[in-house]
């Protein structure tokens, strides 16, 4: 599992203090939590944040608002981007050139222009000399400015490299069988295997077999269609390969995770203690 690190001094940063607690809460998880890319610009819907965090959705919204000046939010692509992650996470050019290749996945060549010049601007005057390989690297912002620059010059040109190729020869079997598969289940039936749709499945087999994807897809299914289960949203196949096929990886970690009851006893619980906190104020 990635390490992150994090300061030791977030609750003294002036910014946080003013925070209400769940925006506090919030910032800490987009730090921290396994989608946060090596960038910190990264895809998660609200859906995601609410089954890991508890936070509701409407609650969600309002709480990145809160965190504006920290994080920008882009809600028509699901996107989020921690702006300081970067500049605190990245302790080598190894690690630019990680984030500079997650870029690749953006849709928005705006936002990686704005991403590029916000964290050339913010590094600048950081001179970092390291070495790869024997290899002296004159300044961290020099790795920086080539890394990035040169990933939106691919993306721009519209080459990842290697990626046509993946296209047309790894896994190509397998994505036509996972593809299959998930229309056997009756969930969002697709008409085609686009290259698009492609390309998510082969970079899910990277982590794990076909046979793991297909059962974490037949465990979806299962749940989607159980009455017994409140969770019922309707992913594509690509955006379950995006951000759902963890959840259900584990038939029955997912059955207890999303069961009608345990939600239910989760909430009364909570309602409980909100009472028995309010209760223990009163009294004081």
């Amino acid at each position: 599992m990635p390490e992150r690190r994090f300061d030791t001094g977030y609750w003294n940063d002036p910014d946080i203090m003013k925070m209400p607690m769940k925006a506090k809460l919030l910032y800490l998880y987009l730090w921290t939590n396994r989608h946060c890319n090596q960038a910190g610009l990264y895809e998660i819907a609200l859906e995601t944040i609410q089954f890991e965090t508890g936070l509701e959705q409407d609650e969600i919204g309002d709480l990145l608002q809160t965190l504006k000046k920290k994080v920008a939010w882009y809600p028509e692509q699901n996107l989020i981007w921690v702006k300081n992650f970067l500049h605190r996470q990245s302790q080598s050019p190894k690690f630019v050139a990680a984030a500079a290749n997650c870029l690749k996945d953006v849709p928005d060549n705006g936002l990686v222009k704005e991403y590029i010049e916000y964290n050339e601007r913010y590094t600048l005057s950081i001179p970092y000399p390291y070495p790869i390989d024997r290899v002296s690297i004159p300044s961290y912002s020099n790795a920086l400015s080539n890394a990035l620059s040169n990933a939106l010059s691919e993306k721009e040109k519209g080459v990842v490299k290697g990626e046509e190729e993946t296209k047309k020869t790894a896994g190509k079997g397998e994505a036509s069988e996972i593809f299959a598969h998930w229309n056997n289940q009756g969930i969002i039936a697709h008409k085609k295997l686009t290259d698009d749709v492609r390309s998510v499945i082969v970079r899910t087999l990277r982590n794990y077999s076909a046979e793991e994807i297909k059962s974490a897809i037949s465990n979806y299914a299962e749940i989607i269609r159980g009455q017994q289960y409140f969770f019922n949203y309707k992913w594509t196949l690509k955006d379950f390969l995006k951000r759902g096929i963890e959840k259900f990886m584990d038939l029955e970690v997912a059955k207890s995770n999303f069961r009608k009851e345990e939600k239910a006893m989760a909430q009364r619980l909570s309602s409980e203690d909100e009472i028995e906190k309010s209760i223990r104020e009163v009294s004081q």
